[in-house]
């Protein structure tokens, strides 16, 4: 059924579907395409990335002059000649992950149909340089590829076999990855073999990878110019003194995981018999006089001979971590081999079933002048002294000592003043405490005590015992080390960093960091830090600039904590939520008062909901990080203490209160904000509604989040809440429509998010033109838009606009109507909505008859009496008001009364008529519906004539009497009395205690109070109440009104 439409818009309509078919003419790439174009910094790569966007064949519209293209993470089931005929300046293409090998992919998408590459699929990509085709389950090395190819890469697919023929096309190549193709996550079930000279064809090869494979043996006679060679984690068991021969250029060999150490490892893991190294001849690396990285990582090595370095001077790394060389480490008399080492790794090394008193470095360390990074992780040693890293007094160059996971109880901190250009001392996950205890006990240094219980602990090393540490994933095709230092890098940055985090240190006193003054950073997280700090314990470090102390027990007690750290810039004390949980402790949060220079203060997931101090104060703080806090409780309706918990933080840029659980916000929050405050984010409060209008006090507000909230609303018009506003985050509400000018003059503005919510239509007036030239983001995502045509304007919009609008193919689609639904907006087809005009004729007709008839017979069933009084009062005004003579009253009163109510009857009978028909006193003449009316006359005719024959109508009630129809309509012709002839007759006599809400009743009591009355509880009364009636029934009501209410009448 098509809406109703006015031929002014339905010209409308057919104008912008002419616009949009100019427009699309002209760009480079239509909106449709589901991928995101960009160009590199240099303006001459045009870059198309396609990553993981259900893709099921290659998308129509990429740009003619991609240069490089992302089809990764996709379904894609066949490449063809066809697929990039037009792509003919394509220089990298990757295609991997398009069906992954079962075992490696996401068990909720099984690929069992490897991807099909016909012959001269890629022949005619004459500037094909690099060509990614990992994860597809391909059994052989496509044919007919370019001889511009430069990088191939055919990581985990299902080749098993290697030889001269599928090679020989590979003149060119330089960079050729053939691993991951037969291990125990994509196991190949037959042996994978290489044949002899197979590479020698490739003379210009540099980077050959064969890693995670199981060969057996080094291939035979690689080509000469290789500079890289990966061999890790297959089953060579020996190296022959002849592997490397004539690899004079080499300058990376990774040999690590053949014949591993198989101990605390997390993956299926096969060590050589009998836990055997690795067999590598003494001359086996004499050739490599060029080498400057080896990585002999987890080879079972037992001794490392000087003979195989004799001849690597240039060497820079050296990797011989987790293998079973600690006594070795004891001298290492091949480190005298190696002058210009850089890196040297000796980690987990530890022998089984022993705990070292501490740790014995080799001399020969201390001449190695040019060594900048030391890592001796998981040797387990019990204390760490001066005498420990005496020799390493001498290495000028040391910049990175890595101490951690080797379970140190005892350490004296100050050894470290003698090393001036340490940058970075990782003393991580070990069991340090204070010393005093660890002291007293004595121990013996050969003492052999089980570490079998440590394992799970090293294994939160993760960079050591990942299968492959150097895999590439899905999204990821450029294999990045991870980095060596865990550490925040923001901490880093700062110069020499001291971490301790995640040790037994529950007490921290000044000596224990009396010659550390140097330190910029000190990480204490993760520890068990309980005391309460009084702004002496780190007096110091004076030079301090980051401090995490987050994850331990802060208990800030005293406002002067922290206080000694005058050159603090950043402080984290997120998680620690042990004290701030518990009922009845002092917390002093106006401690950042006395840190002049603290800038960034983290105070997240502390579940804070009482402060001793009412308000944070700090002239230099400018971002404050609060998520996970218990605002909602310090902010509770009624308490106003903290509105202003955040007003003295005078320069305040950033403010994150995040996850407070604030389902609204109190009056004067707004008014209690910083005054200087560019961000505030209000993310995860399960927010149900936002005061849009106080956003007017936060004068300097550029940032502001909202996500992940309940709103149902935003403000009419945003510009009226803000004028300073540049970035508005909604996405994750309940937001269904958009007001009607809500960008209206918003100029500024440059970032909207309104991804995730329940908006179906977005209206022109909604997105004013000169708005959104000034829109840089424009998020639209999953919502629920009606594809009908009254979003003809949104459809054309999204077609014409420049603003970037991340998903708009593939996210931003339509939730109905039925045809429509699951389609891209970009795509909708406008002639849908071509109007017949005989059809708009006869549908507005018939809706029209449809809506009369349901609206007579609804007013005819709800509102029949109300109507039928409208009419006939206008007919009265029409015709004239003519005036009733009222008949001459023959009674005093008409007593109104419930007669099936026989205590209520009982009352009138031998109470109210025997008082009022005495004729020893004053005698009033009574009418009675039982006594006086006459039988066989209507019911209507007889009460209607007892009110106007009466001079007064007596109401005798009760509450149940109230609701009776009989009551009702005797009222209401009373009340016509008082509109014909102006007559109040009603007295109302109240048995019960009266109806308290009644709004007549109140009104009454105000205008004529002696016409109401109450039957007396108290006997003696009674006398009074007799009185009061009396005096009613023989005056006038309008005597006692206000002088208003006469003039009124």
């Amino acid at each position: 059924v098509f809406p109703m439409w006015t031929l002014k818009r339905q010209s409308f309509i057919f104008l912008n579907m002419i616009l949009v078919s100019r427009v699309l003419g002209f760009r480079w790439y239509p909106k449709t395409l589901p991928c995101d174009v960009s160009l590199d910094s240099t303006k001459t790569h045009v870059i198309v990335d396609c990553t993981d966007k259900h893709l099921t064949e290659i998308p129509e519209g990429i740009p003619t002059n991609t240069t490089n293209l992302t089809l990764t993470i996709n379904h894609i089931p066949s490449i063809s000649p066809d697929s990039f005929r037009r792509l003919n300046h394509l220089e990298e293409l990757d295609l991997r992950c398009n069906c992954v090998p079962i075992l490696l992919g996401s068990k909720a998408n099984v690929c069992t149909k490897r991807l099909q590459i016909r012959p001269g699929s890629f022949s005619g990509l004459s500037d094909l340089k690099s060509l990614y085709l990992d994860g597809n389950q391909l059994l052989e090395i496509p044919q007919d590829l370019p001889s511009s190819l430069q990088l191939l890469s055919l990581e985990a697919n299902n080749i098993f076999s290697i030889t001269k023929e599928n090679l020989t096309e590979l003149v060119n190549i330089e960079s050729l990855y053939l691993g991951q193709n037969c291990y125990y996550r994509n196991p190949c079930n037959v042996s994978y073999s290489i044949e002899k000279d197979a590479f020698l064809v490739m003379k210009n090869l540099k980077v050959l990878s064969l890693k995670d494979n199981n060969v057996t043996a080094v291939p035979t006679i690689l080509p000469p110019n290789l500079l890289e060679l990966y061999l890790y984690n297959n089953i060579i068991k020996k190296i022959q003194e002849d592997d490397f021969n004539k690899l004079s250029q080499l300058q990376v060999l990774d040999l690590s995981g053949n014949c591993p150490r198989c101990y605390n490892v997390p993956y299926p893991c096969t060590p050589c018999e009998n836990n055997s190294p690795l067999q590598i001849h003494d001359n086996a690396f004499d050739s490599l006089t060029a080498l400057k990285v080896l990585r002999l990582h987890s080879n079972s090595l037992q001794h490392v001979p000087a003979k195989w370095f004799k001849n690597m001077r240039n060497l820079q790394e050296l990797d011989l971590s987790q293998n079973y060389l600690a006594r070795e480490i004891e001298e290492a008399k091949f480190l005298n081999s190696l002058p210009n080492l850089v890196q040297l790794d000796l980690s987990f090394n530890y022998e089984l079933q022993v705990y070292h008193a501490s740790i014995t470095l080799p001399h020969s360390l201390s001449y190695l002048r040019n060594l900048k990074n030391l890592y001796i992780k998981g040797y387990v040693f019990k204390e760490l002294k001066d005498s420990s890293l005496s020799v390493l007094h001498k290495l000028p160059s040391l910049e990175v000592l890595d101490l951690g996971t080797n379970f140190i109880k005892i350490a004296d901190l100050n050894i470290f003043q003698q090393f001036e250009n340490l940058k970075f001392i990782d003393l991580s996950v070990n069991k340090i405490s204070p010393s005093e205890e660890s002291r007293e006990v004595g121990f013996c240094p050969n003492a052999q005590t089980s570490v079998d219980r440590h394992g799970p602990q090293v294994l939160e090393t993760l960079h050591y015992f990942r299968y492959d540490e150097y895999a590439r994933s899905c999204r990821f095709k450029n294999k990045e080390p991870p980095t060596l230092l865990p550490l925040n890098a923001d901490c880093h940055t700062f110069g020499q960093t001291l971490d301790l985090s995640r040790n037994n240190i529950f007490f921290i006193k000044p000596s224990d960091f009396q010659h550390l003054s140097f330190l910029k950073c000190l990480n204490l997280s993760g520890n068990t830090i309980g005391q309460t700090l009084n702004g002496s314990e780190l007096r110091p470090l004076r030079e301090l600039r980051y401090l995490d102390f987050s994850n331990n027990r802060l208990d800030l007690l005293y406002s002067t904590a922290f206080e000694e750290l005058q050159n603090l810039e950043i402080l984290d004390l997120s998680s620690n939520s042990h004290y701030f949980q518990a009922e009845g402790i002092t917390h002093m949060l106006n401690f950042t008062k006395k840190l002049r220079h603290l800038k960034k203060l983290m105070m997240n997931d502390n579940d804070i909901s009482t402060s001793a101090s009412r308000t944070m104060e700090s002239e230099s703080l400018q971002i404050l990080e609060f998520r996970g806090n218990h605002l909602d409780v310090l902010w509770r309706d009624g308490d106003n203490r903290y509105l202003d918990f955040f007003k003295n933080l005078l320069n305040l840029e950033e403010l994150d209160i995040s996850r407070n659980s604030l389902n609204s916000l109190p009056s004067g929050v707004f008014e209690g904000m910083p005054p200087n405050l560019k961000t505030l984010s209000l993310a995860k409060n399960g927010l149900k509604s936002f005061s849009w209008g106080r956003l007017q006090l936060l004068k300097h507000l550029e940032n502001l989040d909202l996500s992940h909230n309940q709103l149902t609303t935003i403000p009419a018009r945003l510009a009226n809440c803000s004028k300073s506003l540049t970035k508005l985050i909604l996405n994750h509400n309940q937001i269904r429509q958009l007001t009607k000018y809500f960008l209206e003059d918003a100029l500024q503005l440059s970032y909207l998010d309104i991804s995730s919510n329940k908006i179906q239509v977005i209206q022109k007036t909604s997105f004013p033109e000169n708005v959104l030239n000034n829109l840089n983001m424009l998020l639209l995502h999953h919502n629920r838009f009606l594809c009908n045509c009254d979003a003809v304007w949104f459809v054309w919009w999204v077609n014409h606009t420049d603003v970037t609008i991340p998903y708009l193919a593939t996210d931003v689609t339509c939730a109905g109507p039925g045809a429509h639904k699951g389609q891209s907006v970009v795509s909708l087809d406008l002639y849908t909505c071509e109007l017949d005009l005989t059809n708009l004729i006869l549908f507005s007709v018939s809706i029209s008859s449809v809506l009369f008839l349901m609206i007579v017979m609804t007013t005819s069933h709800l509102f029949l009496w109300d109507m039928w009084y409208i009419y006939y009062f206008w007919k009265a005004k029409i015709k004239g008001y003519q005036h009733l003579q009222s008949m001459e009253s023959c009674y005093d009163a008409f007593i109104v009364y419930d007669t099936k109510n026989s205590a209520v009857t009982e009352w009138v009978l031998q109470e109210l008529v025997v008082k009022l028909e005495d004729p020893r006193e004053k005698h009033f003449n009574l009418c009675l519906e039982e006594r006086d009316w006459l039988p066989g006359q209507p019911v209507l005719e007889n009460l209607s004539q007892s009110i106007q024959l009466s001079r007064k109508t007596v109401f005798v009630m009760t509450q149940k009497y109230a609701k009776t129809e009989s009551f009702k309509m005797a009222f209401y012709l009373s009340h016509q009395r008082l509109m014909d002839e102006k007559v109040d007759v009603i007295i109302l006599i109240f048995l019960e205690k009266p109806l308290q809400k009644s709004k007549f009743l109140q009104l009454r009591k105000r205008l004529c109070s002696s016409s109401v009355l109450e039957w007396p509880t108290n006997p003696q009364a009674h006398p009074y109440f007799w009185q009061c009636l009396k005096n009613a029934l023989t005056t006038d009501n309008h005597v006692a009104y206000s002088q208003m209410f006469k003039e009124t009448v």
